[in-house]
Order: structure tokens, then C-alpha cells, then sequence
């Protein structure tokens, strides 16, 4: 009974030492995944001028400051893509409103009907006109419903026709479902990227961009003589266009900020200036948007034309259909804030591979 009573009472010590002894800590690669965040890349293969769309997750190999990586999440081109599709309505369009359109709705026809597609405009104001969850004829129904933003009776371009590109760029890329995929994701956006109205700038947006892990496909409009040429119309014309304080401000403080112009009202600067001015500011829209899709992974397309808007949507769906989307969680866990390279192989002679070139550490 003794010996009972002894072992009854080692067992419930052991018992009880088990109950309150803590959780052994997760194994060094658990811990490593549970304070890292996924690192998703969004790639496309070209073989001799053609895309290659068989491939599997084991073709492909990674490596972030030179270090390979391991592959973890792969999404082959048969996989449905989830879309951000934003329309620039601005002032600038509104002869053009209807071409614009028809064109939209000719990329949607292009897709997938799995593919999954939201809709934002905008001009000075941004609207989102069409959800991920709406049915393909509901976008286009939607999108027959745009209207491009007008002036008043003296003036085509008002402040309300302004275009707050980096605000519409910044929404879509904070759209919660948008960074909450970790599959194919893309933001397709029609514009010229001059901006004049936004209250973000672009290196909050392109950070925004850069964490939405979305590939970026630029539309880019060419609207460089036409603004040219309002702004050297009569301030009286109805066509006459001014540039905005954030435009003026943007120009100066990239070429010339110490410049006694600056300080002239807008409608005293002269004319050699304002066309100077405006080809500056294409300049930077055209940096800014290099530099995102730089950083994002995707591509600028060039519009020289506004008719030319439906063969490059095509081109952009073609683009969409290719992509493949790889995912890793780096070995170097540190949120150190510091640039973090990206090259992206693979294993088939003679092909090369458009992918971002890297990621913030933060």
C-alpha cells in the first residue's frame, strides 16, 4: 500500500510538473516564418519574343541579396487574377469619354470570367464605381455609366477637373482585399500620371504600391502637346488651362528652387516657361511611373493616341495572362528598413524574366 501511495503521488507530481511546465518555444524555422512577412513577386518568362506559360513552381529560382531563396506559394498562369482597374476622367477627356469606355469594356472582355475586377475613376475627386465581388456585366454597366468631369460655361478646366492621380494610385493600392490576395493581383491604370490635385505624394504612394504587392500596368496617355497648348491660349479662352499650386511647387522644387519665378503669380509666368514647365512635369510623371512598375514588377505601356487605348489593353491582358506569381519568406528576417534586391531565374536556356528588382525591408 505504501509502494500504492508513492507512486500514485510521483505520478501526480509529474503530472502536475507536465500542466505547468510553458509550451516548448517553435523550432527556429517556425520562428522565423511567424515573424516574416510573406515576400510575394510577380514574374513573366520571355523566350524568342513570346511569353512561356507551362512552367512550374521548381523552374524557377530566387535569390534576395544574392542569398537563394525557397520557393512557398506559386501561382501558375491558368490561376484567376484579381484586378484594380483605374480610369483617368479628368478635363482632358472629355471629347474622348466614350472611346475611353468602349475601350475599358474591351479589356474586360479579354479577361477571364474568373478573373476578378474592381473599378475606380477619377478626375479631382476619386470614385470607386464597380467591386470585386459585381458580375462582369455590372462593371460594364458601370462603366457605360462614366461621365468625364467638366468645367463650367467660361472655363473647360476648373479646380474640379484636376486629377489627383497619386490619390487614386494610393486608394487601390490600400484596398484591403487587394493586399489581402496572395495570388496573381494587378492595378491597371489609364492616365497621363501629371498630377494636380492629390494630397499624397508620390513616395507615399509608391510605398503604398510597393506593399500591396500588386504588379503595376501603366497606360500612359500622351497629353504633353494638348496641355501645352492651353496653357498658351488666352486666360479668357475657354480652353485655357493653369497649372495648380502643387504643380508649380513640383516643378521648381525638382529643377529650379531657388528661381525668382517661382515666386510670379501663375498667369505672369512666361510662355518660353510654361511650356518648359510642362515638359518638366512630364518628365517626372514619366520618372514616377518607370520607377514604380522599377520597384512593383508590371510595365508602362505608351498611348500616343486615344485610339490606339484598345490594341494596348490588349497587350496588357496578354501581359496579365502570362504572369506568374512566386512567393517566399526571406531568410534574412530583419525589418531593418533597408533595400532588399530581387533576382528571379529560370531554368530554361535562353529565356529572361521581367520581375520587380526588390522591396523595402519594413
Amino acid at each position: 500500500m505504501i509502494k500504492a501511495a508513492k507512486s500514485i503521488m510521483v505520478f501526480l507530481a509529474v503530472t502536475l510538473l507536465s500542466i505547468a511546465a510553458p509550451a516548448q518555444p517553435p523550432r527556429q524555422d517556425e520562428t522565423i516564418k511567424l515573424k516574416t512577412d510573406l515576400v510575394t513577386v510577380s514574374a513573366t518568362v520571355i523566350e524568342g519574343g513570346s511569353a512561356v506559360k507551362s512552367l512550374r513552381a521548381q523552374d524557377f529560382i530566387i535569390y534576395e541579396d544574392g542569398v537563394r531563396q525557397k520557393i512557398t506559394h506559386f501561382a501558375s498562369t491558368q490561376e484567376p487574377f484579381t484586378i484594380m482597374l483605374l480610369l483617368d476622367i479628368s478635363g482632358s477627356t472629355q471629347n474622348d469619354i466614350e472611346l475611353i469606355k468602349r475601350a475599358a469594356r474591351g479589356f474586360l472582355k479579354e479577361l477571364r470570367r474568373d478573373d476578378r475586377v474592381a473599378v475606380i475613376v477619377f478626375s479631382r475627386e476619386i470614385e470607386s464605381i464597380a467591386d470585386f465581388e459585381d458580375s462582369r456585366e455590372t462593371l460594364e454597366a458601370a462603366i457605360d455609366q462614366v461621365a468625364s468631369a467638366e468645367g463650367d460655361i467660361t472655363q473647360r478646366f476648373t479646380p474640379a477637373t484636376g486629377t489627383s492621380f497619386y490619390d487614386a494610385l494610393g486608394r487601390a493600392a490600400d484596398d484591403l482585399r487587394l493586399r489581402k490576395t496572395e495570388g496573381r493581383k494587378a492595378i491597371v491604370c489609364m492616365s497621363d500620371g501629371v498630377d494636380s490635385t492629390s494630397r499624397l505624394t508620390y513616395r507615399e504612394v509608391a510605398g503604398a504600391v510597393e506593399k500591396s504587392e500588386a504588379s503595376v500596368y501603366f497606360l500612359a496617355l500622351n497629353t504633353e502637346e494638348a496641355m501645352i497648348e492651353g496653357l498658351l491660349k488666352n486666360p479668357y479662352d475657354p480652353g485655357y488651362i493653369n497649372f495648380s499650386k502643387s504643380q508649380v511647387d513640383r516643378y521648381f522644387d525638382e529643377f529650379d528652387s531657388s528661381s525668382p519665378n517661382r515666386a510670379l503669380p501663375r498667369q505672369a509666368l512666361p510662355p518660353a516657361l510654361l511650356r518648359e514647365m510642362a515638359e518638366g512635369l512630364y518628365r517626372i510623371a514619366e520618372r514616377d511611373m518607370k520607377q514604380v512598375v522599377e520597384r512593383a514588377g508590371g510595365r508602362v505601356y505608351a498611348v500616343n493616341a486615344l485610339t490606339d487605348l484598345a490594341s494596348v489593353y490588349k497587350q496588357v491582358a496578354d501581359n496579365l495572362r502570362s504572369q506568374y506569381t512566386l512567393g517566399y519568406y526571406p531568410e534574412n528576417d530583419s525589418r531593418d528598413g533597408r533595400w532588399r534586391t530581387i533576382k528571379v531565374e529560370v531554368a530554361r536556356p535562353g529565356a529572361s524574366v521581367r520581375a520587380r528588382s526588390g522591396y523595402w525591408a519594413k
